[in-house]
C-alpha cells in the first residue's frame, strides 16, 4: 500500500471531518499511527512550521518526558507544540505511558482534499 491511501484510511479513522473547523486534525496514542500520519502530512508537503502538536496527559505523567517522546516520534520541535492538556489523575490499571497528541494543520484545502481521498477509496472499494 502507498503513504496516500494508508494516510488516508488513518485519517477516514481517526480523523475530525468538520470542515467547521477548517484543519486537518488528527489524534492518536500509539506511536507508530502518529509516526505514518506525519508521513502522510510530509507526503503533501505542509508547511512543517504550521503544524501543531496537542499533547494530553494525567496530572501524574511527566510533561517533559511525554513530550520528548513525541518529539522523536513527530520528527519536530518545540515550537510546533502548544499547551498541554492536562487531565485528572488515571487510575485504570494501564494508563497510556505517553498522554495522546492531536496533530493539526490548519487549511480547509488540505481538510477537503483529504476527505476527497477518503470518498475514492471508499468508492473504489464499494465497486468491488
Amino acid at each position: 500500500m502507498d503513504i496516500q491511501t494508508i494516510g488516508a484510511v488513518l485519517y477516514w479513522c481517526e480523523g475530525s471531518k468538520r470542515e467547521k473547523d477548517c484543519r486537518v486534525e488528527f489524534v492518536n496514542s500509539d506511536s507508530r499511527m502518529i509516526s505514518i500520519f506525519m508521513r502522510y502530512l510530509r507526503s503533501k508537503d505542509v508547511d512543517e512550521a504550521r503544524i501543531r502538536i496537542r499533547m494530553a496527559i494525567h496530572i501524574q505523567d511527566d510533561e517533559r518526558v511525554c513530550k520528548d517522546y513525541w518529539k522523536n516520534v513527530t520528527a519536530l520541535n518545540d515550537p510546533n507544540f502548544i499547551a498541554t492538556v492536562v487531565k485528572s489523575p488515571s487510575f485504570t490499571a494501564n494508563p497510556l505511558p505517553y498522554g495522546t497528541v492531536t496533530i493539526r494543520y490548519n487549511s480547509l484545502q488540505l481538510l477537503r482534499q483529504v476527505k476527497k481521498e477518503i470518498s475514492d477509496i471508499a468508492e473504489e472499494i464499494s465497486e468491488t
